[in-house]
């Protein structure tokens, strides 16, 4: 007899047919209804929430629906289960399913509930952000390379260099000396740094193995915040990995960046 952990549709209260609309609406309902944030100190609150998000981010990917589906029907292999926190994390990797975090920030801010994006990943995750797609990744060589673009765009003489636009994975470096200086890490005070003062960096141990294969790593930061970031595979000893928005706060109240220091060994 087949076998699956949750009945995503019972959960959502949607019918077997609903479409992808009809299935973000129940959801926007009972996540509205059932965000801790609304409901503090109400552990069984919480727990309802991750249930009716782990609903929405199976029955929201068409391949996991068709497979619960196949499962539910007796049609498919005999169980479907599914890892939660994997669920919530390709949930959070998909744009189509995810764009309902923002909607639901807006609306909890006119229930007078200061919540953005970031805080459904907390609130999923238990008090850790899980970073996607806001890890940048910064090796030994990027200043240089970028300065090489930019040398052989102004010898060929297509425009001026100073017009020339900077992908965003190289604007934490500008011109040669100053590429130089954040390449031999010379301090604040005998050199300008690519670090302003509201970013940190912290070093990020990995052995040979893991820079090779590539790996998950959860990290602390100063703050007390604990992030998991996607070490890449061939990850090379000096690569920086750049969170944004996650180092100190500003006086306007944004953030700087993080900035993770391979070390191999």
């Amino acid at each position: 007899m087949p076998r699956y952990d949750r009945d995503y549709y019972r959960i959502l209260g949607v019918h077997l047919e609903a479409t992808e609309d009809e299935i973000r609406r129940a959801y926007r309902r009972l996540a509205l209804q059932w965000h801790p944030d609304r409901n503090p100190g109400n552990a069984d609150a919480e727990e309802r929430f991750k249930e009716v998000s782990e609903a929405y981010g199976v029955l929201m990917d068409r391949t996991k629906r068709v497979e619960f589906d196949r499962v539910r029907r007796g049609t498919g292999p005999g169980d479907f289960h599914v890892n939660r926190e994997q669920v919530f994390r390709d949930l959070f990797t998909d744009p189509r399913a995810s764009a309902i975090f923002d909607e639901l920030a807006r609306e909890l801010s006119r229930m007078g509930v200061r919540v953005d994006r970031h805080d459904f990943q907390t609130t999923l995750f238990g008090g850790r952000t899980v970073m996607t797609g806001h890890v940048v990744v910064i090796s030994p060589w990027t200043p240089f390379v970028a300065l090489a673009r930019l040398i052989g765009a102004a010898l060929r003489g297509s425009r001026p260099v100073e017009s020339l636009p900077v992908p965003p994975e190289q604007r934490v470096v500008r011109g040669l000396g100053r590429a130089v200086r954040w390449f031999f890490g010379l301090p604040p005070g005998v050199a300008e740094t690519a670090v302003a003062a509201e970013d940190v960096v912290v070093p990020l141990r990995v052995s040979s193995d893991e820079a090779r294969r590539g790996v998950k790593k959860q990290i602390r930061l100063p703050d007390g915040g604990d992030v998991v970031v996607q070490v890449p595979a061939g990850v090379r000893s000096g690569t920086r990995l750049r969170l944004r928005g996650k180092g100190r706060r500003r006086g306007d109240g944004s953030r700087g960046d993080a900035f993770l220091a391979v070390e191999i060994g």
